[in-house]
């Protein structure tokens, strides 16, 4: 009897342990502090110019990294949340160069959120643009779906963009569109292979080795090529995109493709409001 007693008693005590972990683990859950200048593009054009008087220094120009860590990849800021974030702009990080900052709680949420806009993606991000109209230049006039496929739709000859707008921030989104040549993919490499029966194949280059060519043309069809049977290959340098989006198109039209390829998420997208949304509604 005594020891099922105390079986009972130990059950009912774990019990009652993981019970109070899990409220306490609710309780900080709810007690986590968010930025409340997140997305503000006041708020980070005002955090761009005090990050670059106090930051850039150590964290670069951009935040592209130097003595302290490269903090505009996303990789380092995305894991941590904003209550840690500031506090290690408030009080420094031990062990390593960066100080404490004597900043105002205000002006450090500033820079916070332009760090957060650095790689924030383009899908949770402020964006000028209409996504309509975004949509029939992308079809359209700009030919991209000539080449890029969204949800089923369009070409393959490039990357797929069904979640473009989550797996890019804005800045990134816009760079690819006019200096294309500035990032590649790996997999979406131009070639064409002269074979030695004489025609002509022109595509991409899925798969090469000593032994063979894997080509995959305009039209979605694979042409795996024994080495033998090639003559020639010429493979093109640098990105298919095209390089004259910022002459084929006007500013207001890349804002309207942009804010389509930024609205391209294949989860349920947060999206910010707008800068007159928040100076009918300052917070």
């Amino acid at each position: 009897m005594c020891l099922m007693k105390a079986l009972r008693f130990l059950v009912v005590t774990l019990a009652w342990l993981l019970c109070s972990g899990k409220a306490q683990d609710s309780s900080q859950e709810k007690t986590g502090v968010m930025n409340p200048l997140e997305g503000r593009p006041d708020a980070i054009e005002a955090g761009q110019k005090l990050f670059a008087g106090a930051c850039s220094g150590c964290h670069g120009a951009h935040a592209e990294g130097g003595r302290g860590p490269n903090l505009a990849d996303g990789s380092l800021i995305r894991r941590r949340d904003d209550q840690r974030l500031f506090a290690s702009i408030r009080n420094g990080v031990p062990g390593a160069d960066m100080p404490p900052s004597k900043l105002p709680d205000a002006q450090i949420w500033q820079m916070l959120a332009y760090i957060r806009s650095l790689s924030a993606p383009a899908a949770e991000s402020y964006v000028a643009g209409d996504p309509e109209t975004g949509k029939n230049l992308f079809l359209g006039k700009g030919g991209c779906g000539n080449c890029h496929m969204i949800l089923g739709r369009g070409g393959v000859l490039g990357p797929d963009l069904s979640n473009i707008g989550m797996s890019r921030s804005w800045k990134q989104l816009k760079r690819a569109l006019l200096d294309p040549k500035s990032r590649s993919r790996t997999g979406f490499q131009g070639v064409t292979v002269v074979t030695t029966r004489g025609p002509q194949i022109t595509g991409i280059v899925k798969d090469n080795t000593n032994y063979s060519v894997e080509v995959q043309d305009a039209d979605g069809n694979l042409h795996l090529l024994p080495m033998q049977d090639v003559r020639e290959l010429i493979f093109r340098r640098g990105s298919l995109m095209p390089d004259d989006y910022d002459r084929r198109l006007t500013p207001k039209e890349i804002d309207d493709v942009l804010a389509y390829l930024s609205r391209q998420s294949l989860r349920p997208i947060r999206v910010r409001s707008s800068p007159a949304d928040h100076s009918r509604n300052p917070k």
